[in-house]
């Protein structure tokens, strides 16, 4: 099994920071690679269970299912239920560590994954961290266009 994990820090405060990424079938307002996110089946955005389908900037479709959300420790989870890449058995945590008396937040992301065929350079290793730091700083970018909205 692979892992990738990206820890790095974002300006804006944890309950800031939180209140953003807990709203699972709306990462399509902070990421630019995902034009559309819905959640399926009329479902609860952040109910544990419900799917968010995403459309990609290419039309590719990507549907994850969010798997646990932990408001009191800042922490959630999530599985690709169907994904354009060839890996298997995704699923990615997202924990949020606020930092005492400043307006900064630790976010650490893990993933892991099983690759479909062997992968002795890393390729889909490298794709996944891409697609989280990308995540990240699209976040990063975000929250400094909303901080004064």
């Amino acid at each position: 099994m692979a892992k990738v994990e990206y820890n790095a820090l974002v300006d804006g405060g944890a309950e800031r920071v939180w209140d953003v990424l807990k709203r699972f079938g709306k990462i399509s307002q902070w990421h630019p690679a995902i034009p559309q996110s819905v959640i399926e089946d009329n479902q609860p955005d952040g109910l544990v269970g419900c799917i968010r389908r995403l459309t990609l900037q290419d039309g590719a479709i990507l549907r994850e299912q969010l798997l646990s959300v932990d408001a009191v420790n800042l922490q959630f989870s999530y599985r690709f239920v169907e994904a354009p890449l060839p890996v298997d058995n995704y699923v990615l945590t997202v924990r949020l560590i606020p930092l005492t008396g400043e307006q900064k937040t630790v976010i650490l992301w893990v993933a892991t994954f099983d690759t479909r065929e062997p992968d002795p350079q890393g390729q889909w290793t490298s794709t996944i961290e891409s697609l989280i730091v990308g995540g990240h700083e699209s976040l990063q970018v975000y929250l400094n266009q909303t901080a004064t909205a």
